[in-house]
């Protein structure tokens, strides 16, 4: 388990989530409410299938897909944050899943990452990568 994990606040716009993603090299992440509280998890597929939905909705069926920033596309919308586009179904565990155990759980439910929560807080994450290692 990783004990030192990227948590997305809700309210973070989906521009700057892209950015992070990228610079950070992560492809998902837990998102929380304004008290630290899980309520969903994000990922560049989550990100990916706004962009398309966005330029969908711009330029039509075509196969054009915009990258223009919000002053491009939708400026006069309101922002579009982590918790539209989040999955609020969360796969979670606790700090003492056994390694088999979470192995079985990304296997069963076709899923990249697991958020490890103790009280509803996020204290790690182990992905199928975390997983792979130790195998």
């Amino acid at each position: 388990m990783r004990r030192e994990v990227i948590v997305i606040p809700h309210d973070m716009d989906v521009w700057t989530l892209a950015r992070l993603f990228t610079e950070k090299e992560i492809s998902g992440a837990p998102v929380v409410d304004s008290h630290g509280k899980l309520v969903g998890v994000v990922s560049q597929t989550d990100i990916v299938a706004h962009l398309k939905e966005v330029s969908r909705s711009a330029f039509g069926d075509s196969d054009f897909y915009a990258s223009g920033e919000p002053d491009d596309l939708g400026a006069s919308r309101r922002p579009v944050s982590a918790r539209d586009i989040m999955s609020p179904r969360v796969i979670s565990a606790t700090p003492d899943a056994a390694a088999n155990e979470l192995a079985h759980i990304l296997l069963s439910q076709r899923i990249h990452r697991i958020i490890i929560t103790e009280n509803g807080e996020v204290r790690g994450i182990v992905t199928a990568s975390d997983l792979m290692k130790v195998l």
